[in-house]
């Protein structure tokens, strides 16, 4: 059951998703546009949020493991950052040692490493506070980002 929910899942992805209705109240639904009365959301997106169907006791658990989950990240990412200006000054040195360069490369790929680790260990505690209808919306979302990225305000990596 669980192989033919996935692939379910993976099929209405690639078929532009679910097109999920969400609910309108009744008496609200002359002041929300079409977009918003077929699910579609701002920004033209087809599907809920799993985060607006948590429970109050939900909430607190998510709020709990993404404290935890920052808490872990921030010496990695500060260790990540000065990695990384350890390694520009390393390459417009006078003199580059290409050993060290490639040392200091290596201790980043392993910061980053240890990161997506821990975000992915973070993720799999969320994802287990779902109900199944939670899960899916959860899994359709995890999945569109790792197809398209995740985009930020317009601006792309190395573009500024």
């Amino acid at each position: 059951m669980k192989i033919f929910s996935t692939v379910v899942l993976i099929s209405a992805l690639a078929s532009g998703g679910f097109g999920l209705v969400a609910p309108v109240a009744v008496a609200d639904h002359g002041k929300q546009s079409m977009h918003m009365m077929h699910g579609k959301g701002h920004g033209g997106h087809h599907d809920r949020c799993w985060k607006a169907t948590l429970s109050d006791e939900q909430k607190s658990k998510v709020a709990k493991l993404k404290l935890d989950f920052k808490k872990k990240k921030l010496p990695i990412k500060s260790r990540l950052r000065q990695a990384k200006v350890d390694l520009a000054l390393l390459i417009i040195s006078d003199s580059p040692d290409q050993n060290e360069i490639g040392k200091k490369i290596d201790e980043i790929a392993k910061l980053k490493a240890e990161k997506m680790r821990l975000k992915a260990d973070f993720k799999i505690k969320l994802r287990n506070e779902l109900n199944d209808e939670q899960r899916v919306l959860f899994d359709t979302k995890m999945l569109k980002k790792a197809y398209h990225g995740k985009k930020k305000g317009g601006h792309r990596k190395g573009h500024h």
